[in-house]
């Protein structure tokens, strides 16, 4: 798996990619998780530690995030969790399908 190893991670690009993420967090321009999923995957799996399956995973359904996650993505980004958790919730109140309990309550 060559392209787990930190050496085939260029430093400049990553530095560049949070840089621009952060920045489109910080200027209200993230509508989607998704919207960051192209800006240097690779670097940013690494980053995060986890797998490219699981990161697109989670930018395509934002709800799959868990606190981990978005504290975790803060910390690389040097931004506020909160940043990212708007547009996270922001989604995820779309995507998950209201939750009826009616018949506990009768």
């Amino acid at each position: 798996m060559a392209a787990d190893k930190p050496e085939n991670i260029n430093p400049d690009k990553l530095r560049s990619s949070l840089l621009s993420i952060a920045s489109l967090f910080e200027t209200d321009r993230v509508d989607r998780m998704r919207d960051i999923a192209p800006i240097y995957p690779t670097g940013i799996i690494k980053a995060l530690g986890i797998n490219y399956g699981g990161y697109m995973s989670k930018c395509n359904f934002p709800e799959r995030f868990v606190v981990e996650d978005i504290i975790k993505l803060a910390q690389i980004l040097k931004i506020e969790p909160e940043l990212i958790m708007k547009v996270v919730l922001k989604e995820a109140k779309v995507n998950v399908p209201p939750r009826n309990i009616d018949h506990l309550l009768k």
